[in-house]
């Protein structure tokens, strides 16, 4: 006897085998998603503390040296200002606010001399201390 269609026990067994592999499939898939969302959030935050990296570096290349550090603000010879705002989320460099992404956040100015300055930046686990210097030698 020659067969001319599939039984519909062979149908059942092929859609439970389809089932089971789109079932463990679609376990493993959402985890994909949230390294998604941290590895945008890490995006975010390095372009955000770029841009004030750069802001404050060529900040610094007009300045000679630090006139007065006070309350999260840096005023500078020539009339420049860095200042650290809303727990050190926005930076405001020469009146132009920085706004930072995600946990990142600068803070804790401490001047070191008449033309260095240290900030602490966090990024969520890892806190950095990073040294400025006033004048050309920030090219």
């Amino acid at each position: 006897m020659r067969k001319k269609a599939f039984t519909l026990i062979e149908l059942m067994i092929v859609v439970a085998i389809i089932s089971i592999a789109t079932a463990g499939f679609y376990a493993g898939f959402p985890p994909l998603f949230d390294d998604l969302d941290r590895y945008q959030t890490l995006i975010e935050e390095n372009r955000s503390l770029t841009l004030v990296y750069g802001k404050i570096r060529d900040c610094l290349k007009k300045c000679r040296s630090i006139a007065v550090v006070k309350e999260g603000r840096i005023l500078f010879d020539n009339d420049n200002v860095i200042a650290v705002e809303n727990f050190g989320q926005d930076i405001r460099v020469n009146g132009r606010v920085v706004k930072l992404q995600g946990r990142a956040s600068i803070s804790e100015i401490e001047q070191i001399s008449d033309t260095m300055f240290i900030t602490r930046v966090t990024t969520g686990r890892e806190t950095l201390r990073i040294l400025w210097r006033t004048g050309a030698a920030n090219d």
